[in-house]
């Protein structure tokens, strides 16, 4: 697929406000947490299965997927939740930065809404999708906990290996 011709300055400025409209009006619905739940949906489950088919890829098997919005002991909501039997340091990463995908897939549906006219329908529905991608595809901050776990060990393994490589004489000082 090849990718669209990116329109003129001025309105690819249009779209861009456009979509921070939507985006907008997506956050301002947090008023109501059953209709902004409801209005950030397709993205909770896009993002729950990215975290589900990175687990089954890297091995930690994921026991339960859950995208039906519920109240945290706290007051606030979780919006869905993916279970795992065999999460490691070693497969955290790229469980819990799965959903970094949906950013370029949501950069991707912009450019494609962008060059339609801006007051269409199809324009509108592609800027919604695109911005549900956009808002869905960072990692909460769990994910991020599990991840930074991960990427801090392999950090160390990594500065191991290089001292061990330099200390034998195999890497120059």
């Amino acid at each position: 697929m090849q990718m669209p011709a990116l329109p003129d300055h001025f309105t690819l400025a249009l779209h861009g406000f456009a979509l921070m409209l939507v985006a907008g009006v997506l956050l301002w619905l947090r008023r109501w947490p059953y209709v902004y739940a409801f209005s950030l949906w397709p993205g909770t489950v896009a993002h729950e299965l990215l975290h589900y088919l990175a687990g089954w890829l890297a091995g930690a098997k994921p026991v339960s997927l859950s995208v039906v919005p519920r109240r945290k002991l706290d007051g606030g909501w979780l919006l869905g939740s993916v279970s795992f039997a065999r999460l490691r340091w070693w497969n955290s990463v790229p469980v819990g930065l799965a959903p970094l995908a949906l950013i370029p897939a949501g950069g991707w549906i912009f450019i494609e809404s962008a060059s339609m006219p801006l007051l269409t329908m199809p324009a509108f529905g592609l800027k919604l999708l695109a911005t549900q991608c956009l808002m869905a595809g960072w990692p909460s901050p769990r994910d991020w906990a599990h991840a930074i776990v991960g990427l801090v060990a392999l950090a160390a393994i990594a500065l191991g290996g290089a001292l061990v490589t330099m200390k034998l004489g195999l890497m120059p000082s």
